[in-house]
């Protein structure tokens, strides 16, 4: 039962010891004891009330002392201060209604206007004062989420909301750190005054999660605005086991400006591993939060063997949300110059990007033009259109734009393209392309390849009587014009059904495809078909059969693999003898192994082979061998003769790896006349990796009638320590004993800086190309800027 403390003024009323103030603070319990005559109250599950104050304290135990108007409570305890609109949650507190203090003891939480919460232990709070206190830590978070973190002396001006210590940390909604000295920090407006500022931002703030990125200055004045810093050192390396930066900037004045989001430096040196290198009067660059920002990149330079020195200065222009372009303009030493520009645009379901250039050389004016436009009509419908077009011919060698634009893939090739692409329902497909190619390597006419349409239409079927298998109905065909007066007309329609695997008593897996195609022609004066019109009807039965087997040891595992491949077709082969076409081991067994489209291989033969795999007790690869062979009834000439396909015996095809551990593996392709008398076809290529030092040698020799070649490729590296390292790349033909280029790279790496010194020589002349030499240096602050100097020599 709730006993008020009216009550017991009635009962001691002839005391002489009267309660005086006690009618001030009323105590509702549920178990009162006045001690001492009245001077103390003592009671249980307490609530204290000073309404005039607007206060109310609950507390699990409580104590007053009448003399000096204080109260202990214990326990659970929580101070209501209804006027200031403050919670504070302890484990015990003393409230002095004289001083109108608040002392609390061990942890305490404060809830400040519903807008901070203050976690401290030990707070002092002053009433009159309007002032929280306290010599512990502590920490604020606001409804931003931001963090303060007090770890010594605080004073918190409730009214003015602003805190002050010598020493805060901050960390704001980025996870980033400011430290501070004799700091003062408006709350409200978060207006921070400080000395000794040290930033520790997030790890990954500015785009690699391996920096450790600190700003540090004197004194600091941020606001809402702007956060200015002075005396400043900024740098993104990581410091961690190393004396010094790899880079780092000081600055006179560093100012963030928050509206337009950009870090802004006046009077600054950029010194590299503890050495100024370079001075800015100003410069500036967007803060992490921004993608796009308008403004001059870095400018890079070169030397051309055809027109000597030059320089790029590209500048980035924003024009809004979904669109900005890149001006790149080049100047020569001699007075020429490029004008080049990219500009990019997304719309709500394409891309647009496009690279165009204007050139005067002193005789001519040169242009280009590239685009690209891809997006979706639909959920289901994509479509893809591109433009080239070039004015002269070796414009685009000779300047080498391909480096400048990402759409210049090919100097040599323009292409023009429209491509379309339809799913129509889960197993039905249409794809389209229209294309246009010039060849600027060709004269007039002839130059000039179309191909209005090419489009290939799949559907896959599901039938009850073909349940053991897939079946699919595929239309394809182009009409093309080439070479000025060549015109060809193909319509291809393809019926293949593909069985499921069959397993019998013994383990042996079989499975089959059937093909039937229809093949219709309308050609003129072609390269590639003698008939004017042309319709037939092609069929091929294709049966593949295998035993798999495997042995355990206690080494590891062996598995072999012998393969029966059995094909048939009663139609005669369209000549295709002289069709450049390598037969090897990928495709040997394969339904369309000729790799034509129009056309099924003819007659009847059988392929063998068999696969040989040793593996470890990890069940890693060991040694694997490949090997096969196709057999006919009969020679086929109108087969591709290049590889004796045509022949009884095809040639012999397979391929080899060898991997002994994890350093060293060593790789094997190769093709054998039926004979085995000489070799046509090696592909070797051999990878050591011994932690310091990697290499990886590529053999190719080709001695047949396709090609005649033999081309020596090397890559090493040499890890001189974590950061340094030394790479080498080199291409020699052979054959011909001629080294076609080699580089030479030295590299510095960290996790915020990184130098390159390139040594490069071509050897090659290809119109108005030359061989050159050139020594390339660059230098990259990760993730801001990259410098870079190029200097070429004639050979």
């Amino acid at each position: 039962m709730k006993i008020s403390i009216y009550f017991f003024l009635l009962i001691f009323f002839i005391l002489p010891h009267k309660i005086i103030s006690a009618n001030e603070i009323e105590i509702i319990s549920d178990n009162v004891e006045i001690l001492d005559n009245g001077k103390t109250i003592k009671s249980i599950n307490t609530k204290a009330i000073i309404e005039k104050e607007g206060l109310e304290i609950r507390g699990k135990q409580s104590l007053y002392n009448k003399d000096n108007q204080e109260v202990i409570f214990k326990k659970n305890v929580l101070f209501f201060d209804k006027i200031k609109n403050i919670i504070i949650e302890t484990e015990e507190a003393l409230f002095n209604k004289k001083k109108n203090i608040l002392n609390t003891r061990g942890k305490t939480k404060i809830i400040l206007e519903d807008n901070y919460k203050i976690i401290s232990n030990n707070v002092f709070y002053d009433r009159n004062l309007q002032k929280i206190y306290s010599n512990d830590e502590t920490t604020i978070n606001d409804q931003e989420g931001n963090i303060y973190n007090i770890q010594k002396k605080i004073i918190l001006d409730i009214k003015n909301e602003i805190v002050s210590s010598k020493n805060i940390n901050i960390i704001d909604i980025d996870n980033n750190i400011y430290l501070f000295e004799n700091a003062k920090v408006n709350l409200a407006s978060k207006e921070i005054l400080g000395k000794e500022i040290r930033i520790d931002f997030e790890d990954g703030y500015f785009g690699n999660k391996k920096n450790d990125p600190i700003l540090k200055g004197r004194s600091a004045l941020s606001n809402k605005n702007q956060t200015k810093i002075y005396k400043t050192v900024f740098s993104t390396c990581n410091t961690e086991n190393k004396s010094c930066p790899g880079w780092s900037i000081e600055t006179e004045e560093f100012t963030h400006d928050k509206i337009n989001k950009v870090f802004n430096y006046k009077n600054s040196w950029l010194k590299v591993f503890d050495k100024e290198i370079f001075y800015f009067p100003f410069f500036s660059h967007p803060d992490p939060t921004v993608k796009r920002k308008s403004g001059f990149l870095v400018p890079y330079y070169g030397n051309s063997n055809n027109f000597g020195s030059w320089i790029n200065i590209p500048y980035f222009k924003t024009l809004g949300k979904d669109k900005d372009m890149t001006f790149n303009p080049r100047f020569y030493a001699d007075d020429k110059f490029i004008l080049q520009s990219e500009y990019r645009q997304s719309y709500k379901n394409s891309n647009l990007i496009s690279d165009f250039s204007y050139n005067n050389d002193g005789k001519n004016s040169n242009t280009h033009l590239f685009a690209n436009l891809s997006g979706k009509i639909d959920q289901s419908t994509k479509v893809n259109f591109s433009y080239q077009s070039v004015s002269n011919d070796n414009y685009l060698k000779i300047h080498d734009l391909s480096k400048s634009s990402a759409l210049i893939k090919d100097e040599s090739l323009l292409t023009t393209q429209l491509n379309f692409s339809k799913k129509i329902d889960n197993s039905t497909n249409l794809t389209a392309d229209f294309i246009s190619y010039e060849d600027l390597s060709k004269t007039n006419n002839d130059r000039f390849q179309y191909i209005f349409p090419y489009f290939t239409f799949t559907k896959n079927i599901e039938l009850d009587d073909f349940s053991d298998g897939t079946y699919q109905f595929k239309s394809s065909g182009f009409q093309k014009n080439y070479d000025t007066n060549k015109y060809e007309t193909l319509l291809i329609n393809d019926f293949l059904f593909n069985s499921k695997n069959f397993v019998n008593n013994f383990g042996i897996v079989s499975n089959y495809d059937l093909l039937l195609k229809n093949f219709n022609s309308y050609t003129e004066n072609s390269s590639s078909y003698k008939n004017k019109e042309d319709y037939e009807i092609f069929g091929s039965f294709l049966m593949n059969t295998e035993l798999p087997m495997k042995r355990i040891r206690k080494s590891g595992n062996d598995f072999l693999k012998p393969i029966l491949n059995f094909r048939y077709s009663p139609n005669n082969t369209k000549n295709i003898s002289n069709k450049d076409f390598r037969l090897s081991y990928a495709n040997i067994f394969s339904l369309n192994r000729i790799g034509s489209n129009e056309i099924v291989e003819g007659g009847k033969s059988i392929s063998l082979g068999f696969e040989y795999l040793k593996q470890d007790n990890n069940n890693n690869n060991f040694f694997e061998f490949k090997i096969a062979n196709s057999l006919r009834d009969k020679k086929n000439s109108n087969l591709p003769i290049k590889s004796n396909l045509s022949e009884k015996r095809s040639d012999i095809v397979g391929k080899a790896s060898y991997i002994p551990n994890k350093f060293l593996s060593l790789d094997y392709s190769f093709s054998y006349d039926n004979n085995f008398k000489s070799s046509n076809y090696d592909a070797l290529s051999l990878n050591a990796d011994l932690n310091l030092f990697s290499t990886s040698f590529n053999f190719l020799s080709e001695d047949d009638q396709i090609s005649d070649n033999e081309i020596l490729t090397n890559t090493s590296e040499l890890q001189i320590s974590d950061e340094k390292s030394i790479k080498f790349n080199i291409t020699k033909n052979l054959k011909d004993d001629f080294t076609e280029f080699y580089d030479l790279i030295y590299q510095y790496e960290t996790d915020c800086l990184k130098i390159s010194l390139d040594y490069n020589k071509k050897f090659y002349s290809d119109g108005n190309l030359k061989p050159e030499k050139n020594l390339f240096f660059s230098i990259k602050f990760i993730p801001f800027a990259e410098f870079r100097q190029e200097a070429g020599f004639e050979k």
